[in-house]
């Protein structure tokens, strides 16, 4: 299997947009997992079928998230820690492959004000290399990292997105790749 077909092959028509940047780290980074939400539940036959081919874990829960990950213990613990009552931001943005100083910067604000933070970073000054890590692209499926930086500075954030923009700079002619053209200018 080539990261390529796998991405290729995704069934994004069931996934929000989002998760094509998460898929892409899957695939292309070596991110641990991804969690996302589908709508419609008689579409998680769809990923389920998709995981089995490329070789990934999946989970479901009630409330139609979803976890895609290298092991099935950790599709499990990613959707137990979710669902936990606890504060959790920071445990489950490590075990989806966050840089810590980002999930320190969530754990602090707190997962009831992760949107005013997400809207409160659209204001942000990304400059220079940094621009890579401006998350504003995120839930169209456009952006380079798949989590909220924890400044318009972060270097965690920033190597991924290197590495990411790595990924798409060597397969520069493949059309599945074509909404992070865009980073490249």
């Amino acid at each position: 299997m080539t990261s390529l077909q796998a991405l290729r092959s995704l069934p994004r028509e069931v996934l929000p947009a989002s998760a094509a940047v998460d898929f892409l780290h899957l695939l292309a980074c070596g991110k641990p997992a991804v969690r996302t939400q589908i709508q419609e539940t008689n579409n998680l036959t769809k990923v389920a079928a998709w995981c089995e081919q490329y070789g990934f874990a999946f989970q479901s829960d009630d409330e139609g998230y979803i976890c895609v990950a290298r092991d099935a213990e950790l599709a499990r613990m990613i959707l137990l820690v979710d669902q936990s009552v606890e504060p959790h931001e920071w445990r489950l943005g490590k075990l989806l492959g966050y840089p810590s100083c980002c999930c320190n910067f969530i754990a602090v604000a707190g997962e009831t004000n992760i949107d005013a933070i997400a809207t409160k970073i659209t204001t942000w000054s990304f400059v220079g290399r940094f621009r890579c890590i401006n998350p504003s692209g995120y839930l169209e499926g456009k952006s380079l990292i798949c989590h909220l930086p924890c400044s318009s500075e972060c270097g965690a954030s920033l190597q991924i997105a290197e590495e990411v923009l790595s990924f798409i700079k060597v397969n520069l002619c493949e059309p599945i790749l074509s909404p992070w053209l865009i980073w490249l200018t």
